[in-house]
């Protein structure tokens, strides 16, 4: 959607969430929405760009040369993979996937708005019978997806942030729209599609948004959803990159007891005819709730 090759900035390997079993998720860079909370604010930009730690410093003066930082206080985040050297990289670990039910789990960023690129990496993974899982804000190109990338796609993680369309221009930076629309097809297909909310304080958690993201899931039948706690740790890598974050760095956290009480009135609102809250352990921890027991 935005560019053909991207730039991943973190590979995470043995990672037991965003999906089943042992995976490994993979980090695009760049992002259409600008939530200000982002947990990921390196992930916002479709460049390459630096990060500083200056606890590393040694005051060496490569930098002003321009050679390579050897005590890592500068680091360039962003790198090029072909897909064939990424599927390779993904591949290492298919004893791990095979043996716990895992997989991989694309993620950003946006890993939608590169559909070309995502499809030969997806190809290739799928020839392993790898799972393939892939989170994603909502906003691509829903035809070109169901061409090239939803035939491999096992799982998505379906973000839901703000439902009033003016508000979520104004925080976020652009129409939900094609959000909603992608939703209500995927809903439709014969795929394991998981809405998340981010509970994020004042934002997203509270009463009005809450309850029309309610009233949407019941109108659209939706069978369960999970909800993300906010976690505020982001702030730490803002003030590396060269550049600001907007508004809502410094919200602050929420108890775990106020989390729940999130999510009760969620449950409230949407009238589960059954329901299973997973109980958090800390602040970045999901909360699970389940319309119905599976048959």
């Amino acid at each position: 959607m935005h560019k053909s090759e991207p730039l991943i900035f973190d590979i995470a390997k043995g990672s037991f969430v965003d999906g089943p079993g042992i995976r490994t998720t993979i980090f695009f860079k760049g992002c259409p929405l600008d939530c200000p909370w982002c947990h990921n604010p390196e992930s916002k930009s479709y460049e390459s760009e630096t990060m500083f730690y200056p606890e590393n410093c040694i005051e060496c003066g490569n930098c002003k040369v321009g050679r390579k930082c050897f005590a890592l206080a500068r680091r360039t985040v962003g790198k090029h993979f072909s897909p064939e050297h990424l599927g390779e990289v993904i591949l290492q670990d298919k004893s791990y996937y095979e043996t716990s039910g895992g997989g991989v789990t694309f993620s950003g960023g946006e890993p939608l708005s590169f559909i070309d690129y995502l499809s030969q990496v997806a190809l290739i993974l799928k020839e392993q019978d790898i799972h393939i899982a892939i989170q994603t804000s909502g906003h691509f190109n829903y035809r070109d997806f169901a061409l090239k990338v939803l035939p491999y796609t096992d799982t998505i993680y379906y973000d839901f942030k703000i439902m009033d369309n003016a508000t979520h221009k104004l925080h976020l930076g652009i129409s939900n729209s094609i959000i909603i629309a992608n939703f209500i097809q995927l809903q439709k297909q014969d795929i394991t599609l998981i809405p998340r909310i981010p509970l994020i304080p004042h934002y997203v958690a509270n009463q009005n948004n809450l309850s029309s993201i309610a009233t949407f899931f019941a109108e659209q039948n939706v069978q369960n959803c999970e909800f993300i706690y906010y976690n505020p740790s982001a702030q730490g890598k803002v003030s590396r990159l060269d550049r600001g974050m907007v508004e809502c760095v410094s919200v602050g956290s929420v108890s775990v007891e106020g989390n729940r009480r999130w999510v009760d009135y969620f449950k409230g609102r949407v009238r589960f005819s059954k329901s299973n809250l997973a109980e958090p352990k800390n602040d970045n921890s999901c909360a699970c709730v389940h319309t119905r027991s599976a048959e």
